[in-house]
């Protein structure tokens, strides 16, 4: 017998073929599945991917599948691009349009990694092929199949995380195989995220005897006999392993068919499949042979050009000698590239070769590659493998691969600096300088803990004093994304001393300075450091192009206007400071968020509709730049402009998505004032549980700052919890210390925010001194603004002290020329309390039915209680209400805006094209999704469709 069945049934795996057809099912019926599949080579992870995707193609579903390669590592993107057809090439616009964005990244020598380099294009990748990954949902079942995740690039895993969040409620499928070993972190986190999230994971073990006999005989067409099974027991139930025995005994015609019985008459088996695999290759030419060991150097996959550059052969040539290997399906054709059938199969033509002959034929394909003109991440990776201690030409690839790798995948960069690293000499002048690199690019790629250590570890010892500087500012980076300020500033302070650092990172060391003592509160301190940084950038020849430093210069400077209470000077820099960013080349001065700052003011000065316009188009450009880190920031304002508005069901769903973003990125900063808002609300909505929770975790998160610009964020919420429990002298001398800060702080801006609550409170404790200096304050700041909200706080402080219904009234007439209903709200409440104590019922229901009205639409239960209370107090009956808020559960209990979301899901838009609808970003539609589901009990795009459908006029 010298023939096989050419692909053999799949034996032994009834359960998992189940669970990937329930997972295809799945995705059919419009829910997202995740199954995961791990397992030994050859064990049959990829013969189960490759059945179930052939099974989705035959139901005409949507494929997109791709497999990693050992030696593709350094390839940004790599997996993720073959699997979407990322190519410039492609007739697709959307995926020659990501095909030009990883080839801008991969394109000419770029210069050292700095604190101004820009990592950008990674998060630009990974939202281009979750947009792609979502429209190709939309418009049917998707199936994404990723093999050999085990050898895929970090901005692949990235992406692939990405793709599972983005597909939830989607008709889509992701199956990934990998080994378990060795461990991969990235991919262990990846793992982890997707199966806390309801991925199925499934570890295939060895086949057992019945399967393996069953193999046996789909192989050979007849029933196995005892000796040619007692054979296969060598192959301990691998599947691979069984199949190439059954190859090599058919290919030397040791296999005979007798009575429909399969037999062996001489047993003399190779020990393992390495031995295996060699015995069946070594019957092909010697040409072919010799060709198959060149073409394992290149990796598992391959081009023909790479091979006929590396062996010096024609295409043509090569070609005929690979005919047989094809035939005999040691090689297959993938398509673009040829592929060893299995990795194993390469393994083992490669490690045939001496570990000498490997290195050297790795370093002249290295050199080959090079004057051929090919990516320096393929140079490099040959060269290095080939390299010994101390190789000038090797290290000098493997830094030019990582300078180009770090704008798009800031991950595989570090990597290459740790190999350039540790082929170097720890004398070698250079070598300190790659090492800050390294840290430059751990710090991009979001590791900060790795950053951090990276830096210490630098700067612990003696080092060249060039690095000094820079490596400092890295460590000031991570230490203001941990939420260490005060670290932070002192690394900022000695980074600006080293003599040896540039002029322009010197002012970026002191514009970033400026921004932490703003974070401080120290507000004399943040404007020296603003105009040394603007000294230096004035130094630097480069002044004109130090964009990013131009934009923390000229925010941190209008932050500190507005501390002061001065906003319409506030709003003429911050305004400045956009104009500057929107001008510079390519937008570069919007990689500090300038928009924020304009947007936070705008909402100061009750300019609501225009702050939600400017948050929003500030997340749009980080978006295209491709920085994450302000986006959380930029939710939370987005959040707090909602909240001022009286929408707070839309604030909290803001608030999630900037907290799950801030998670995802490792930002610190953002989540003292997320949590610290969602306290807030919590309090008032009375649910007093969650508000401990979420002041605790603001809390937690402050600890590294000690007093800073955000304390009122968490010390006020902190402060009402407390007098919710009982604890009014402890509420007291919690807002007494807030206020106090912010006094010797020259914090005025925060005088009528938190101004009325202590005034309140100062008063039911009997402190009238401290009530008449919180009443004179305020008015003053309202004084110097004019705006109807201090107007109206001013005014209701005075009415408390003075316990004036007619001041609290017109408190309430000033509000009511604003934009804060809850604002209004309890200033009608203080002001018909007020009355209702006078005995002058008319005048009190009113007020008192008005801010009832206004809580109970604000879900504000804890403020509607007391609201209720003091009416039946004065004897006063409530007039015509509307129903008692929102049910929990069913189409009733949707929001307005869920109820638009809801619309534009029928529609068929995605959560991008509803974002640009609604004027949200992509991942609060998401949040208001997740919400839509769990009050609807369904878990998918398709049903909500349907159900706003049926609900429609004639549905």
């Amino acid at each position: 017998m010298g023939t096989l069945a050419p692909v053999p049934g799949i034996r032994g795996r009834e359960e998992e073929v189940a669970v990937l057809a329930d997972a295809v099912d799945r995705a059919v019926s419009g829910r997202l599945a995740v199954v995961l599949i791990d397992g030994e080579a050859g064990i049959g992870k990829t013969r189960l991917l490759e059945d179930a995707l052939e099974k989705a193609r035959g139901r005409g579903l949507q494929v997109a599948a791709a497999r990693a390669a050992e030696l593709e590592q350094t390839r940004p993107f790599g997996l993720v691009a073959a699997m979407f057809g990322g190519t410039r090439s492609s007739p697709d616009p959307r995926r020659a349009a990501i095909g030009q964005l990883l080839a801008t990244a991969d394109s000419g020598d770029r210069g050292p990694i700095t604190v101004t380099s820009d990592p950008g294009l990674q998060f630009q990748a990974v939202d281009a092929l979750a947009d792609l990954a979502e429209e190709l949902a939309l418009a049917g079942p998707l199936v994404i199949g990723a093999d050999d995740l085990h050898w895929a690039d970090p901005s692949s895993l990235l992406t692939l995380g990405a793709l599972a969040a983005r597909l939830a409620y989607l008709p889509a499928a992701i199956i990934g195989c990998f080994r378990p070993a060795p461990r991969v972190a990235d991919l262990e986190r990846l793992a982890g995220a997707l199966e806390a999230a309801g991925g199925r994971r499934l570890s295939l073990r060895e086949l057992d005897g019945q399967a393996v006999a069953d193999l046996v005989a789909d192989s050979v067409g007849a029933a196995p006999g005892r000796r040619l099974l007692a054979g296969m027991s060598g192959a301990a139930g691998n599947p691979l392993f069984v199949t190439e025995l059954l190859g090599a005994l058919a290919q030397e015609q040791m296999i005979t068919v007798s009575d429909g019985r399969a037999e062996v008459s001489d047993l003399t088996l190779p020990p393992t499949l390495r031995l295996t695999i060699l015995r069946r290759i070594s019957f092909l030419p010697d040409g072919t042979v010799q060709a198959l060991r060149f073409a394992s150097i290149l990796g598992s996959g391959f081009t023909l050009t790479d091979l006929a550059v590396v062996t010096g052969r024609s295409a043509i040539d090569l070609s005929m000698s690979l005919a047989e290997p094809i035939r005999a399906r040691v090689l297959e054709d993938d398509g673009a590239r040829l592929r060893f059938r299995h990795d194993l199969i390469r393994d083992a033509i490669y490690e045939d070769l001496p570990s000498s002959v490997r290195g050297a034929l790795h370093r002249e394909a290295g050199q080959r590659l090079a004057a051929a003109g090919a990516p320096a991440s393929q140079v490099a990776e040959h060269l290095a493998r080939g390299a010994g201690p101390e190789d000038t030409e090797a290290i000098g690839w493997l830094v030019r691969a990582a300078r180009q790798a770090a704008v798009a995948s800031p991950d595989v960069a570090a990597g290459l600096f740790s190999r350039a690293i540790g082929l170097m000499s720890p004398a070698d002048q250079g070598r300190d300088r790659l090492l800050a690199e390294r840290a430059g690019s751990l710090m991009q790629a979001g590791r900060v803990p790795l950053a951090l250590a990276a830096c210490r570890q630098l700067l612990d010892r003696p080092h060249d004093p060039g690095t000094d500087g820079q490596v400092r500012i890295y460590l000031a980076h991570a230490m203001l994304a941990q939420g260490q300020v005060r670290d932070a500033l002192g690394e900022l302070d000695r980074a600006s001393r080293s003599p040896s650092l540039p002029d322009a990172e010197r002012a970026a060391a002191h514009a970033w300075a400026g921004f932490a003592r703003i974070a401080l509160g120290d507000l004399d301190g943040a404007a020296a450091s603003e105009r040394a940084a603007v000294a230096a950038a004035a130094a630097s020849e480069g002044a004109a192009d130090d964009h990013v430093t131009t934009s923390i210069i000229m925010s941190t400077t209008a932050r500190i206007s507005e501390s002061r209470g001065h906003l319409a000077e506030a709003l003429e820099i911050a305004e400045e400071a956009v104009r500057r960013a929107d001008a510079s080349p390519s937008r570069l001065g919007h990689r500090f968020p300038v928009g924020v700052t304009r947007g936070r003011l705008l909402i100061e000065l009750d300019r609501l509709p225009e702050a939600r316009s400017a948050l929003g188009a500030g997340v749009r450009v980080s978006e295209e730049l491709g920085v994450r880190w302000p986006l959380a920031t930029h939710q939370v304002y987005l959040a707090y402009e909602r909240f001022t508005a009286g929408e707070w069901d839309d604030a909290v769903a803001e608030l999630e998505a900037s907290v799950k973003i801030a998670e995802e990125i490792g930002e610190i900063y953002s989540l003292v004032y997320a949590h610290g808002l969602l306290s807030r609300i919590s309090v008032h909505r009375n649910d007093l549980h969650r508000a401990r929770e979420a002041a605790a975790t603001a809390d937690g998160y402050l600890a590294g700052w000690g007093h800073g610009h955000a304390m009122s964020w968490v010390a006020w919420p902190r402060a009402l919890i407390l007098e919710a429990g009982g604890e009014r002298g402890e509420a007291l001398r919690t807002m007494a210390s807030l206020w106090d800060w912010c006094a010797g702080s020259g914090l005025t801006v925060e005088f009528p925010l938190i101004g009325a609550d202590l005034v309140r409170l100062a008063l039911a404790a009997g402190d009238l001194a401290r009530a008449r200096q919180v009443s004179a304050a305020v008015a003053e700041v309202a004084a110097g603004n004019d705006l109807a909200w201090m107007t109206g706080e001013a005014l209701r402080c005075q009415g408390l002290l003075d316990d004036d219904p007619a001041v609290l009234q017109a408190a309430v007439a000033a509000h009511d020329r604003g934009a804060r209903p809850f604002l209004v709200a309890l200033a009608c409440e203080d002001a018909g309390s007020g009355f209702a104590r006078r005995g002058q019922a008319e005048r009190a229901r009113p007020l008192l039915d008005r801010a009832a009205g206004i809580f109970e639409r604000l879900g504000a239960a804890r403020d509607l209680a007391r609201a209720e209370a003091r009416l039946r107090e004065a004897g006063i009956r409530r007039g015509r209400r509307g129903g008692r808020g929102r049910p929990q559960f069913g189409w009733d209990s949707l929001t307005p805006t869920e109820h638009s979301v809801a619309g534009l899901v029928a529609e068929g838009l995605s959560n991008p094209q509803i974002g640009e609808r609604l004027y949200i970003s992509s991942r609060t539609v998401q949040t208001h999704l997740a919400h839509i589901f769990a009050k609807l009990d369904i878990s998918a795009r398709a049903q909500l469709a349907a159900e706003v459908t049926r609900r429609q006029p004639g549905g």
